[in-house]
């Protein structure tokens, strides 16, 4: 007998055997996958990870759409996954049978992110439990009431002091675009814009910790699961929430402080202290937690449509030029408010078209399946994730034609599948799919129109935007419109860029503005606290 007759057999025969018991697993489990849809090639029992990409995922999601078509399935590390990529579907499965699809997957190197267990911190990626029920409540009324009272100014004293700051520092302006939206999150969560430094490093570190792009554990989720004591991601990840909870309870208890003494002005964190028995929330650590997201979420959902305006405005100076244009002629001279939004349909347009062309959240957030159904055919177990896949939604040629161009016209001009009327109304971002589905649906989109409107505009009514020249080379510096980061919520990688004030006159204008908005708070604060000790003396 050959020599090596022996061993082939016994290589022939375990190979047999893992065929086999694959197949025979592959089987039993057949009831726990989704059936009937199309879809990559799968590894058993891993699924398709090995030419999924951590960066640009969306981009290979959109590629097998292509492939597979608007609905299809595939696998990651055991988690089952369909991908929705046309909108209809979207709304059948998200909206129509919201009560089955508004739970979220959980997010493996977060502590507890879906509240399981009564952490009751992350509002946008907690289950669908009674802590997201009425979190979600009071945050959309703490919303609700700061839209309404157009943020008591606060909008426009941050954009005031932002574009005094770009006149100073304009090299500094990744920075200062970022601390931008988190002052007015730190001034709205705790009437305390000095908060806005440690408040962006709480926001960044928590969406790079939460996104796929992040720590591997996220990817090769068994790593999570080795013992905390010698699992390096886990000890990292225990002391980023810890730290995060703690400042957030000192904020609402620096609050509780300031009313004590008759100092703490109008804010989110005093207007639970002050109707906190009127609501559910269960308490301090809560309602600390609540506020906190909320500040959180208003940073990264800001900054990324901020950052790609620039970049939108850079390449495209004609529509910088209408948008001046159109601010100029309405505002006769002056910078525009959250009042000016109806009459500036031109820079509405440009936001939303910045927002379409550059989704903020173009892999979408994930939905999970609470109980087996079926849709159309397709079966769909307990616990598969719903992607519904907004780069693709956003790319729809139907929809919009020459998706890949800037175009805000398609906003503007009938005849485009897009356009609405009155103009007064529309373009607006509500209700963009950026913004999520059904019962999951952000619930700032107000918030970020007035405060994308008030800041974009008034770059535009102050400076022109442009490329920044090399002062060596004498050559512009190219700005990428395709780099950026790989996180679930994204920003454009950075760049360089000029801000040149529009004319002599209006430099001076911007520089005045922020001089009298800073006598104008100070004035509010002294009477504020005036009143405060008239009322002490009464009592």
């Amino acid at each position: 007998m050959h020599p090596l007759v022996l061993p082939l057999a016994g290589l022939a025969l375990a190979a047999f055997t893992i065929s086999y018991a694959v197949r025979a697993i592959e089987k039993r489990n057949a009831k726990f996958n989704p059936r009937g849809l199309p879809g990559p090639w799968l590894v058993p029992w891993v699924g398709r990870i090995h030419d999924l990409p951590i960066n640009y995922m969306w981009l290979k999601f959109k590629e097998w759409a292509d492939i597979y078509g608007p609905i299809y399935r595939t696998k990651m590390l055991g988690a089952n996954v369909v991908i929705v990529s046309d909108e209809t579907i979207a709304e059948e499965i998200l909206v129509k049978r919201a009560r089955n699809y508004s739970d979220r997957p959980t997010v493996q190197s977060l502590v507890d992110s879906k509240s399981t267990h009564g952490s009751m911190e992350y509002l946008p990626l907690m289950g669908k439990n009674m802590y997201w029920a009425r979190q979600r409540k009071l945050t959309h009324s703490l919303l609700i009431e700061a839209t309404n009272l157009d943020y008591r100014g606060v909008m426009e004293f941050e954009t005031k002091r932002w574009l005094n700051v770009l006149l100073n520092e304009p090299d500094n302006f990744c920075y200062s675009l970022e601390d931008f939206a988190a002052k007015i999150m730190c001034t709205l969560a705790w009437d305390d814009h000095s908060l806005s430094d440690d408040c962006n490093k709480s926001a960044w570190g928590l969406l790079e910790q939460m996104s796929p792009a992040g720590p591997i554990t996220n990817v090769l989720t068994p790593l999570w699961h080795i013992p905390e004591i010698i699992n390096p991601w886990k000890k990292a990840e225990r002391i980023r929430h810890d730290t995060q909870q703690v400042w957030w309870m000192e904020r609402l208890t620096n609050t509780r402080r300031l009313m004590e003494k008759g100092e703490q002005r109008p804010c989110f964190s005093r207007k639970f202290l002050e109707t906190a028995e009127k609501t559910t929330i269960s308490g301090d650590k809560e309602a600390s937690n609540m506020i906190g997201m909320a500040a959180l979420v208003g940073i990264f959902t800001v900054a990324g449509p901020l950052f790609y305006f620039l970049v939108a405005m850079i390449h495209h100076p004609e529509w910088q030029r209408k948008c001046q244009e159109e601010i100029d002629s309405v505002l006769q001279g002056r910078a525009p408010t959250v009042a000016d939004k109806p009459q500036l349909p031109i820079l509405r347009a440009c936001l939303k078209e910045t927002m379409r062309w550059r989704p903020n959240v173009p892999t979408g957030v994930a939905h999970e399946c609470e109980a087996d159904d079926w849709y159309k055919g397709f079966y769909f177990p307990k616990g598969t994730r719903i992607v519904p896949l907004d780069y693709a939604f956003l790319r729809n040629e139907q929809k919009y034609p020459d998706p890949e161009s800037f175009r805000p016209e398609r906003w503007l001009e009938a005849g485009w599948p897009t356009f609405q009327e009155p103009l007064t109304k529309f373009p607006s971002i509500k209700g963009m799919t950026s913004f999520g589905w059904g019962q999951r649906k952000c619930l700032g989109q107000a918030l970020t129109e007035d405060e994308l409107v008030v800041g974009c505009g008034g770059l535009m009514w102050a400076f022109n935007l442009k490329k920044k020249v090399d002062v060596k080379t004498g050559l512009e510096l190219e700005v990428p419109t395709d780099k950026s980061n790989s996180l679930l919520i994204i920003k454009p990688d950075p760049f360089e860029m000029a801000f040149e004030p529009r004319s002599v006159e209006r430099k001076a204008q911007v520089q005045e503005l922020w001089r009298e908005a800073q006598v104008q708070d100070a004035e509010e604060r002294r009477q504020f606290l005036k009143a405060a000790d008239g009322e002490k003396t009464l009592i």
